[in-house]
């Protein structure tokens, strides 16, 4: 990543409502490589939620060839005002090569004629690079962040 690219993805994160303390946690922007979706939940009349397991990797290994993870994380995007949406692939396991959140000009083509909001170059885009299973893009006005460090409660215990 150039280093303008990452200033700009590090701005918009210090401009969401919990974005710092989620730079400080991972130590930088996160990439979320190879982070899994556990949960997205699209709502009407009160936010979405995104819910993304990330963690940071380095150069270790286990004794199996296996990257060590660290800062491991339950990282949750709440959503409101969507303009725009187009997610596709949503699978038993969603797996995602990126994550980037960005402020630009809509793409005139993105019109969503479901939505009575007008999209302009505030809203945020969060956008889910494709790796296996569901992937695309989420437009909206607002997006604040939370986080648990850990891994996610597995309710199939």
């Amino acid at each position: 990543m150039h280093s303008e690219e990452y200033q700009n993805l590090e701005s918009v994160y210090r401009k969401l409502p919990g974005g710092t303390q989620l730079l400080e946690w991972f130590s930088r922007v996160p990439s979320f490589h190879d982070a899994e979706i556990v949960s997205l939940a699209l709502n009407r009349r009160t936010p979405g939620l995104l819910t993304i397991h990330g963690w940071t990797i380095d150069s270790s290994q286990t004794q199996d060839g296996y990257f060590v993870l660290h800062k491991k994380a339950v990282v949750t995007f709440e959503i409101q005002d969507i303009v725009y949406l187009n997610l596709e692939g949503f699978n038993a396991q969603n797996v995602i090569d990126g994550l980037r959140i960005e402020q630009r000009a809509p793409d005139p083509l993105a019109k969503s004629y479901y939505s009575t909001l007008e999209s302009n170059a505030d809203d945020y885009e969060i956008v889910l690079e494709p790796c296996y299973g569901m992937d695309g893009l989420i437009r909206c006005k607002k997006i604040s962040v939370s986080f648990v460090p850990g891994d996610p409660i597995d309710s199939k215990k």
